[in-house]
């Protein structure tokens, strides 16, 4: 497959250290974004000495973030397109900061309503929900500002690749060791929001050997799965048992949302590259498989929206979202002033008066990114989210169709993917959920920068006499 980009262009990249120093600062990012699945695993989720806050993943994010701050000079740009990444990027992190500095009042509300994920007291609170979150944002100006060749993009890809390979065997083999969680029953309603009910099993499987819920394993492979195509497609058999590990993991999580994001991600992907052979190919083997083996995944994709106390309705198809979480929180949200125009400050939701009522899914998040945003953020911001969202999806399919490059419509892929989760799933503030989005933006900046350049060197050599 041609592209137009040139394997041996470089962003202009300064190192102010030695280059033992340059390479060790890669060589911990990497580390970092490879540790990003196993990060709650109960060995990874201990703190140091007892030390709130010292676990492994966290001071490894604080030596990425030394790093970038007294190696990168962050906030300096040296082209048009770093310099537009970064200003939308502090508006973002502006925006990150305000939520989350309205939200530390609202700590001991949202410890009683969550427990088991917001701490007691203000500290820990600060520490876990306004300092945490902010290191999933660190891998975009390190991508933006470190990794600028061709390939350093794709280390990046195989890192992260090579990371979600190893979560696949592992969950694999987990499932397989606990062959009653496939049994477990139905898939679908009320319990998927709380997770709770039919998914108990699943959830505390999870839970037990990787410390996170199965969506957030499921948004993982959302994000992950199209780059694990484009491996298969440009390297050939090597890659091509990690993606179908992937898939399988897919199947075995049973969460028919994932299944269906991650189908038209990588159809998108094989459209965009013409590989219509590749995609019958794929099709008719899911309708096999799916004819063979109607495993907890199928079997609920296949009856949602068809209880049968009620008929086929949107809130129905989406498994009591409409009627149970977005109509109740927007009329509690429009009908004070306050709260619509400027929202409740991060988890929202979480500050309803409508809690102990009986009319609200008591689920930590709205399921829906921008009703999710507009809760925490009110109507202002998230006009203006809409406004860019709509800008920057034209400018990335518009930039993508320019260089023709394989790397970037997997990564347009993956971003897709996690636009259709937004839906039902993802958030638009950095989450654990989400953590995918922030390189794989970068890596998509970076490729246009890359292509920039060589046209602006094009333009820049004198023209050979003959």
């Amino acid at each position: 497959m041609s592209t137009p980009l040139s394997n041996n262009a470089q962003a202009p990249c300064h190192l102010t250290l030695p280059d033992f120093v340059a390479q060790a600062g890669t060589f911990f990012f990497l580390l970092f974004v490879f540790m990003w699945p196993f990060q709650g695993a109960p060995p990874l989720a201990d703190n140091f000495f007892g030390i709130q806050g010292a676990k492994p993943f966290n001071l490894l994010s604080a030596v990425v973030f030394a790093y970038l701050v007294f190696d990168t000079a962050p906030l300096y740009a040296t082209d048009k397109i770093e310099r537009t990444s970064i200003r939308i990027f502090l508006l973002y992190f502006a925006t990150l900061a305000i939520a989350l500095i309205r939200s530390v009042p609202n700590a001991p509300l949202l410890h009683s309503r969550f427990p088991d994920s917001v701490p007691e007291s203000y500290f820990d609170f600060i520490l876990s929900a306004c300092v945490v979150p902010t290191f999933y944002t660190l891998s975009f100006l390190f991508v933006l500002k470190r990794m600028c060749s061709f390939q350093e993009l794709e280390r990046i890809t195989t890192v992260i690749c090579l990371s979600v390979a190893l979560l696949s065997i592992a969950f694999v083999a987990v499932v397989l060791m606990n062959p009653s969680v496939q049994l477990s029953g139905d898939r679908s309603g009320m319990a998927e929001l709380n997770g709770a009910g039919s998914r108990d099993e699943m959830a505390e499987l999870c839970q037990a050997y990787f410390g996170v819920h199965y969506n957030v394993i499921g948004s993982v492979y959302i994000s992950v799965v199209p780059l694990l195509l484009y491996r298969a497609l440009a390297r050939g058999a090597l890659w091509i048992a990690p993606l179908c590990l992937s898939v399988l993991a897919v199947l075995l999580l049973g969460s028919r949302g994932a299944l269906l994001t991650v189908a038209a991600s990588c159809s998108l992907f094989l459209i965009l590259r013409r590989r219509f052979d590749i995609l019958v190919l794929g099709a008719a083997a899911a309708g096999v498989t799916s004819l063979m083996w109607v495993g907890p995944t199928i079997e609920a994709l296949l009856s949602v929206g068809l209880g049968s106390s009620s008929g086929v309705s949107a809130d129905a198809l989406l498994t009591g979202r409409v009627d149970y979480i977005w109509v109740p929180l927007l009329n509690e949200w429009t009908s004070d002033m306050g709260l619509f125009l400027f929202g409740a400050g991060r988890h929202g939701m979480g500050t309803s008066q409508l809690w102990n009522t009986g009319t609200l899914v008591q689920a930590n998040h709205a399921h829906n990114a921008i009703i999710n945003f507009f809760l925490d953020c009110g109507v202002i911001l998230t006009a203006a989210l809409l406004i860019f969202l709509c800008a920057g999806t034209a400018t990335a399919w518009r930039v993508g169709r320019r260089l023709n490059s394989d790397l970037y419509w997997a990564l347009f892929a993956s971003i897709f993917g996690g636009g259709i989760s937004m839906a039902t799933q993802l958030d638009i503030l950095p989450t654990i959920e989400n953590m995918y989005a922030f390189p794989i933006i970068a890596m998509m900046i970076n490729l246009a920068r890359l292509r920039y350049l060589d046209a602006y060197h094009n333009r820049s050599s004198p023209t050979k006499l003959v």
